[in-house]
C-alpha cells in the first residue's frame, strides 16, 4: 500500500480515458444578459410555445392573488360570524331573562299593576247571543 501523498506530474491520471477538456463559450453569458440569444432559429420557432408558458405563469399569479383574497374574505367573515353568534348568544340569555313570569311582574309592579292569584274563567257564549250582539 502507498498511502496517501500528493500527486507528481509524472505520475499518469486514473486508469481510464482522461477526461476531455471543457470548452467555455465565453459569449453565452453575455447573449442571455444581451439578449442575443433571443435571435437564434431554435428560440424563434418555439416562440409559440414560450409565450404560451409565460402565459401560463401570468395566470398562475393572477390565481395565488385572487386564492390569498378569498382566503382573507373567509377569515374576515368567519370573525364577523363569530362575533354575531356571540351577539346572539348574549341578547338572547337577555331576552330569556326578561320573559320570565318572576321578572315580568318585578317590572310591572313600577307600574302600580301586580300580578292575579285568581285564575282566569272561560266565559261562554251561546250562538244565538253572539248573532244578537252584532
Amino acid at each position: 500500500m502507498k498511502g496517501n501523498r500528493p500527486r507528481t506530474p509524472e505520475e499518469p491520471a486514473a486508469a481510464g480515458a482522461a477526461a476531455p477538456p471543457r470548452t467555455k463559450r465565453p459569449g453565452m453569458l453575455a447573449g442571455v444578459l444581451n439578449g442575443s440569444f433571443l435571435t437564434r432559429e431554435q428560440v424563434l420557432g418555439n416562440m409559440p410555445f414560450l409565450l404560451f408558458i409565460a402565459g401560463l405563469m401570468l395566470v398562475y399569479i393572477g390565481y395565488g392573488y385572487w386564492t390569498e383574497r378569498t382566503v382573507r374574505d373567509l377569515q374576515r367573515t368567519d370573525a364577523d360570524l363569530k362575533e354575531l353568534r356571540s351577539e346572539y348568544i348574549t341578547v338572547r340569555s337577555h331576552l330569556d331573562r326578561t320573559e320570565q313570569q318572576s321578572q315580568v311582574a318585578e317590572d310591572i309592579s313600577g307600574l302600580g299593576l301586580r300580578e292575579s292569584r285568581v285564575p282566569p274563567r272561560k266565559l261562554t257564549v251561546e250562538p244565538e247571543q253572539a248573532e244578537a250582539v252584532r
